[in-house]
């Protein structure tokens, strides 16, 4: 998806260690909702991405789904891959 590369779309990566990235600052997912709030009221696109490990578990991702839908946007792309831990 050539949108999930633009420098303002949001997006969320969640690795198979439950760790959770908002862009490239690591939080608590409980933090997500705050974060893109923030970003719509800059203008950003009503529409999530989110980057998750195949074999994150699937408990992570339904709990930073819960924090998205806080948000009301209900736009929500995934994309599953193999991902490498952030340092």
């Amino acid at each position: 998806m050539p949108t999930a590369v633009r420098e303002d779309a949001q997006v969320v990566c969640i690795f198979r260690d439950g760790a959770v990235f908002y862009g490239n600052t690591r939080m608590n997912a409980i933090d997500l909702p705050d974060r893109i709030r923030e970003s719509l009221k800059k203008g950003a696109e009503r529409k999530i991405y989110i980057r998750a490990d195949a074999r994150a578990k699937y408990s992570d991702i339904e709990r930073v789904l819960d924090e998205i839908r806080k948000t009301g946007i209900q736009n929500v792309s995934f994309f599953m891959e193999k991902l490498l831990p952030k340092e």
